[in-house]
Order: C-alpha cells, then structure tokens, then sequence
C-alpha cells in the first residue's frame, strides 16, 4: 500500500474520529444489539413507495439486508447475479454498464442511454447506468423489483427496477467502519458516522476508499498490469424535522474515480481466413487459418455472410506485414498475430494508452414529506447530478492501434416528482406528477493507425454527440382492501419523452478525408475541412454520394400510457398469491455512433412490455421456511438494440434497431430456511425461454439487419442476446457460539449461469463466436464475531475453483474480442460498530 493512499485512509479515519463529539451532542446511548440480517420472508420494501413487509406486496421482489450483501460479497449492480436469478449484468465496449432482467435490457454504449432496468437510491433516480458510482456505499438493504415498474417508477423500467436503500441519520451517535484486503493488492475502506446535531437535526457521513486490484497482464509485456482501482466517495446526509409533520432529508453525494478501463481479450480476426492450405500457403500471411465455409461465406455475393469488403481489407493488412516502416509491420502482426488465450488474466492492449481515468459524479438530491393529516401526506423530491467521463478504451485487445478509443463526455440530469400519498386502513392511494431532463455529451476519437479499411488514407476520427431529453410524467396508483384478505390494486402513468440528438463525425486534422470521399466512395470528390462532418447523403455505388459537412440533427417526440392491473389474496397463515397484468414502455433512443452515412442516425423508436405474471409467497413452521414461486409470460414489441448494417467500404457498422415481436417465457423459484440453530439456508433460480417471433430481416428505412457475425437474413426463431435459459444462486451460512461473547460462522455461495448469446442467431445465421458458454462460480467465508454484533473478522475467497469465465463478446471494426470475470480472488475483512 503506497504512503498517499495510507495517508489518506489515515486522514478520514481521523475526520470521522473529530466529527464524533459534535454528533454525539451528549452522552451516547447505551449500544443496541443489532437484529439478525433480515431475508426475504421478513424484509420490509418500499416496492409501492411505502413501507410494507415483502410478504405482504403482489410483486416478485428479491430483497437483502446489508449484512447478507457483505456476507455474498455483493458490492454493486455487478455482483447482483449472486443474489438475483434472472440477472445479468455485463459491460458495453466503452465499458458503460448493461443490466439484464429476466430477458429485458439494452445493450448500448452511449453516456446517456437510458437503461431498461433503472436504478435508484431512496427511490431518487440514477437516471443512466453510468451514474452507478457510489451505489454500495453505506447501504442498508437492496430491493430487486422485476417485470415493469412504470407506474410508479417511470419509464425505463421495462425490466424492471433496482431500488437501493442507504443508512439513514441515527437519533443516537453510532459510528463503524469496514475494512478489506485481497488478492492483487486491493484495499477497501469505509466508514460512517451519525447523530443528533441539535434538537430536530441529525446528520451522517459515509465515506469509502478503494485501491489496487490490477488482476489483468499484458500478453507482450510480462511486467505491464491493468485494473487497478482508484475510487473515493462520500454522502453527507441532514434530517431536518421542524415540525411534528414536516421532515426534510438532504444528500450529497460524490465520487472520484481515477480506476483503470476493463482491457479486452482478443478472440482472432476473420482477416487469417482462407479457402486452402494452398491458399493460406500463398498468402505470406503466417497467421493464415483454414476455414473454408467461413470463407466463402465471406467472399460470396449470395451468401448471407457476404462482406464486400472483406477481400479489400484483408489484402490490406496482410501487405502490411512486409512493409519496411517498422511500426506498420508491427501494428499488422499484432492484429493478426496476437495469442488467442482462454486464461483470465491474459489481455492485451497498446503500450501506453490505457491508464488512469478522470471520472466523478455528483449528486445533490432533496425530499420533502408534509403530513397533511394523519392519513394523507405531501411529498415532493428532487435531484441535480452530473456524471463526468474521461477515460480511454481499447477496442481491439491488441497492442497494434486497430481501434483506440479516448472519450470523454458527461451526462447531467435533472429530476422532480410530487405525489400526494393517502393511506387508510382500507386504501392507499397515489396520485403525482414526474419531470425528468437529461443531457448528454459524447466525444469519441478513433485512433485507427492499423485498422485494415484505414488505406494510410485517415487513421484519427472524432464523432461528436449531443442529445437532450425531456420527460413529463402523470401517474396515479391504488391499493384496496375488499376483504381483510383480498387486496385489488391499479396504476396508470401517462408519459410524453421529447428528445433532440445531434452528430458530427469528422477528422479533426483534414488529412485525407477528400480523398477518402472522393476517390475510395465513388463520388464527386468533395473538399473537407478538419472539424467539418463527413457522413454521407445519397447512393455511395452510384456516385451521388455527398458529405454533409455540417452536424447531422435529429428529433423525436413519443408519448406513451403504462398501467398495471392486479390482485392478491393473504391466507391466514400467512401464504399470498398475486396475479398482475402490466403493460411499460421504454423511452426511444438515439445511440452515439460513428456513422458513414447519415441514416444510420436515425433512433430506435420506443419498446413496450406486456406483462402477465402470477405467483405467490408461502412462509412455513413460523418463519423458519419461505417458499416464493412465480410464472410470467413478456409480450416485447420493439425490443431495442444496438444491431449492425452492411457498409461498403468499412464492413459492418453499428445502427440502433427495433425488433418488431418477441417474447420472453420464465419460471422463478426462491426457498428461504433456517432448518436448524445457527443454520440459514437460500437457494433461487430462473428458467427463461425468449424467442423473436415475427419476420425480422430489414430496418423499416431499408437496411439488411446483420448479426454481430456478418450474417444476414431472416432472425425469426432466434433467442434474445444476454437471456441465458437458467440461472441460480445457492448461499448457506452456519454460526455457531464458541464462548458468551464470540461466534464463529462458516458459509459459501454458488452462482450459475447457463450458456447465453451476445447476438441474434437461428440454424441460418450462425454466431458460434458469439455465444458466451455456461459458468459455476463458488466463493467461501469463515470468520468470527462478537455475539452482540459489534464487529466481525471473516477470510473470504471468490471464485475459489479459479474458474475463467467470459462476461461479454463483441467486435468492433477488425477483431472479436471478450470480456473474462477476475479469477480466484482471496481476501481478509473486518468491521466494527460503535
């Protein structure tokens, strides 16, 4: 642990240790003993925007405490697989988060995209998943909502909702901190304090440091390491409760991070593929591979594998390979001579260029609660944040500049809602409005020195992205008590998105572009400036092919009603069954690519679920058993993503699509027992079964849609990417007293995923590069603890078989290239609360 990373530590150790006395204002309460860590059977959510006990709220919810989070090793949306089934969470080529619910989720690599599965904290918005910095600080439990959650949580919650609860200001001084040490030189520190400032005024700071953790090795160079992390955050919470009716909470929340990008692994090139040995033989190309169908898939006009400039390219960077400028034969034997390795930790990335990120997100967020009676209360919440980015990506996995990626950029949003909240015994009712607004800018430069369509003609490229989007939401939900047993409830929101984008793409240096557009496009040459934007307008063959010069912009306006419909039934034991039927919508997005031609701008319009869902949840012999179970059927119009048309001179590009139908099938299943003292028990899974069920082969504006593959045609039949058929988790813990004041305790987790695809495919249109094959993954803990609950010591491991699993599969431009999971990671912890 270098000194400036200690000093620090030291330091806020030290801030937390001088601030106590301020918040103690008096002498501390004696310490309360701290309940058990709450499960689902007996965890209270706030799935309706009010406080209700899991068991008695007709939705699927998995629900944990802090404690269980800590004990999985779940620190954020990323590890959420260990306790969610049907979750999937991977990363964008611009190592923007995806989250995946039970089939629902766009995949997307842009600042501002809005998700599919929407996070929150108390309920305020992180209205992108690149706003997730700070979401495991200092958390008091995790609610999971799945199924559409766009009545009462607003749009882009198509999949569902992710709602985290945070420590709240305590009456009486209570102060803790947790510490971490693992594997690769990782070191994790965080803290609270909290109290009483003055009468009708409490406060709580949290605070966390992490560091190390370079787990990755350049292939090329033995001693050059990537994936150390560099993250401080910290949240300063005020209760401020004037009167007897009205309570304030105000939060800031900020984060600094200074991590490294994820480097990718190279999985090969299609540029190695020949016809023959005699061919390969023939080519000078030493890295020349066999594969005769892949070949004349690639090389036939008439097959849906066809790639007009696959011969072009390939001839190219295997020229390159002779060149007698050194580094032009070092960047083409990197790009087609790079190990395809299947160890974790094996990557590759050009000598320099990766490295420390300039990231921070802040957010100031305000609620208000009036109580204007004792049934009927007031609130209205609001939140500024901005996130900023800046940080370089690696694209292709080697060490040539196939495709390098600075970007920087920021998102800043803006959220209120207002909601008038009636609560009786036999009703509860919503009624409010929402505002949203989210502006994004996106600056990506292309370094493609080695790229093979590059022709020494244009080998830096910058695409400029700016888009705005505004959102007016009305929403009204009800609760109803026919019978002290059955229970009918409603929601309707009627929402209108109004969005604007607008593009430039250009070679901020001039060079070459004229001749790029002229010359290799077939068309009237045309004079472009350094800055000015170069996509195209007409027929590239036909020679009627102009550039646009000036940005390309674009608007979109939608509106659309979401609602659900439902009912449960509470049985005097206990046991409760629930049916609901809801329809959410997802917002239309405008995706920052880097176009060639300026239709490939054009926005993929709204999706929509239809939802029908039945399940219940049966706790047995006096909380000691909990079984939850549920059936759900997703009708998916206009599912969206982030596909591929056929270009030309550059090969496969990206554009943002809609599929018109699919479907989604599942079956869930939780069990929750304490069978013995001591013993706590947990298992849960998902069977998923997707399928595109309408003709899906063309864009309605006229593109061939192709899979990440290069294969087009008809992709009806085919599973929805990131949709594995079954997942689950296991998690069992034993605690045992070893003296009065000590426990001692011993427990792991397994986590599975069966295989999944990255990208739409069906017997026709194979993607057998693209499927990401099914992974275990075990982790371990034993420690002990203070039987009051004040602190706790434990050794962990995490993927202790040292299991190499991928996360993600993609291709940009030359190369395929992956995503592995961390190996075995072993560690030492240790928390203590005053």
């Amino acid at each position: 642990m270098n000194r400036t990373i200690f000093a620090t530590r030291v330091s806020v150790l030290a801030l937390m240790a001088s601030a106590a006395p301020a918040l103690a204002q008096t002498a501390p309460a004696a310490p309360q003993t701290p309940a058990p860590a709450a499960n689902s059977a007996d965890i209270i959510v706030t799935a309706n925007k009010r406080e209700q006990s899991v068991n008695s709220v007709g939705l699927t919810i998995t629900a944990a405490s802090s404690e269980e989070l800590s004990n999985r090793g779940i620190s954020g949306p990323a590890d959420l697989a260990k306790l969610v089934p049907g979750f999937t969470f991977t990363q964008s080529i611009y190592s923007t988060p995806v989250f995946t619910l039970r089939g629902i989720g766009l995949y997307d690599a842009t600042f501002g995209a809005a998700p599919s599965v929407s996070v929150y904290t108390d309920q305020i918005p992180r209205n992108v998943p690149v706003m997730s910095d700070g979401l495991d600080l200092d958390i008091e439990r995790v609610e999971v909502l799945k199924g559409p959650q766009g009545t009462l949580f607003g749009q882009s919650s198509t999949g569902g909702a992710i709602n985290y609860i945070v420590g709240k200001p305590t009456a009486d001084f209570a102060a803790g901190f947790d510490a971490s040490y693992e594997r690769f030189n990782r070191a994790e520190l965080s803290g609270f304090v909290s109290g009483p400032l003055a009468d009708g005024i409490r406060a709580r700071l949290a605070v966390k440091d992490v560091s190390g953790g370079a787990w990755q090795r350049s292939l090329s160079r033995p001693n050059d390491e990537n994936g150390d992390q560099r993250k401080f955050m910290g949240r300063f919470t005020l209760d401020i409760q004037p009167t007897e009716r009205l309570k304030i909470e105000l939060m800031a929340t900020g984060s600094r991070d200074r991590s490294d990008p994820l480097a990718p692994q190279y999985a090969g090139t299609t540029l190695n593929l020949y016809p023959d040995q005699a061919a390969a033989a023939a080519s000078g190309n030493p890295y020349a591979q066999v594969d005769a169908q892949r070949y004349a898939d690639l090389t036939t006009p008439t097959s849906a594998g066809y790639d007009a400039s696959f011969l072009g390219r390939q001839s190219v960077v295997v020229g390159r390979l002779s060149s007698a400028n050194p580094a032009t034969a070092a960047g083409a034997n990197a790009l087609l001579g790079t190990p395809v390795s299947s160890r974790a930790r094996d990557a590759e990335w050009t000598q320099g260029f990766l490295g420390r990120s300039h990231n921070s997100y802040y957010q100031l967020a305000g609620r208000a609660d009036l109580d204007l009676s004792d049934t009927l209360k007031l609130t209205y919440i609001a939140a500024l944040a901005k996130q900023k980015l800046d940080y370089n990506q690696d694209l292709d996995g080697t060490a040539a500049q196939v495709v390098d990626v600075p970007l920087f950029g920021d998102v800043r949003s803006f959220n209120q809602e207002l909601r008038l909240s009636l609560d009786t015994d036999s009703f509860n009712g919503i009624v409010g409005a929402s505002y949203d607004n989210l502006r994004t800018s996106q600056n990506n430069f292309f370094y493609l020195g080695d790229y093979s369509a590059n022709a020494d003609l244009i080998s830096v490229t910058l695409n400029e992205f700016d888009s705005r989007m505004r959102s007016y939401g009305l929403f009204a939900n009800g609760e109803y008590k026919v019978t002290p047993q059955l229970t009918v409830q409603g929601g309707i929101r009627y929402t209108k998105n109004k969005q604007e984008a607008s593009y430039c793409y250009s070679d901020p240096t001039g060079a070459g572009a004229a001749v790029l557009f002229g010359a290799a496009l077939n068309s009237v040459p045309i004079t472009i400036a350094a800055g000015q934007c170069f996509p195209t307008t007409g027929d590239l063959l036909l020679g009627t092919a102009k550039s646009t010069l000036t940005p390309v912009n674009q608007s979109l306006t939608e509106d659309n009603i979401s609602f659900r419909v439902g009912a449960n039934y509470k049985f005097d034991g206990g046991a409760l069954i629930y049916a609901t039927v809801s329809q959410g919508y997802k917002a239309g997005i405008f995706s920052a690519i880097g176009a060639s031609r300026a239709n490939q701008y054009s926005p993929a319009t709204q999706e929509k679920v239809i939802a029908y869902e039945g399940g219940f949840k049966a706790p047995f012999a006096n909380g000691a058993l909990q079984f939850n179970g549920a059936a759900f059927y997703y009708d998916y119009s206009n599912k969206q993503v982030r596909g591929r048309v056929q270009d030309t001179i550059f090969g496969l590009l990206e554009k943002m699509l809609n599929v018109p139908k699919s479907y989604v099938f599942g079956l869930e299943g939780e069990l929750v027992a304490r069978p013995a003292q001591g013993l706590r028990l947990s298992a849960g899974a998902t069977y998923l079964k997707s399928k595109v069920k309408s003709d899906y082969s063309a864009t309605a504006d006229g593109f061939a849609v192709y899979n990440a593959a290069g294969y087009t045609g008809n992709f009806k039949g085919s599973e929805l990417p990131y949709t594995p058929k079954f997942s689950a988790n296991v998690d069992a813990q034993y605690s045992v007293p070893v003296s009065d004041s000590l426990e001692a305790f011993l427990g792991g987790g397994l986590t599975y995923q069966s295989k999944q695809n990255t990208t739409f495919h069906n017997a026709g249109l194979p993607a057998d590069d693209f499927t990401i094959k099914g992974y275990a993954l075990l982790d371990v803990r034993a420690g002990v603890s203070s039987s009051d609950g004040r602190w706790r010591a434990s050794l962990y491991g995490r993927n202790i078989t040292n299991k190499s699993y991928v996360t993600a599969v993609s291709t940009y431009l030359d190369t395929l290239i992956r995503y592995r999971g961390k190996p075995t990671v072993y560690g030492l912890s240790l928390s203590y609360k005053y």
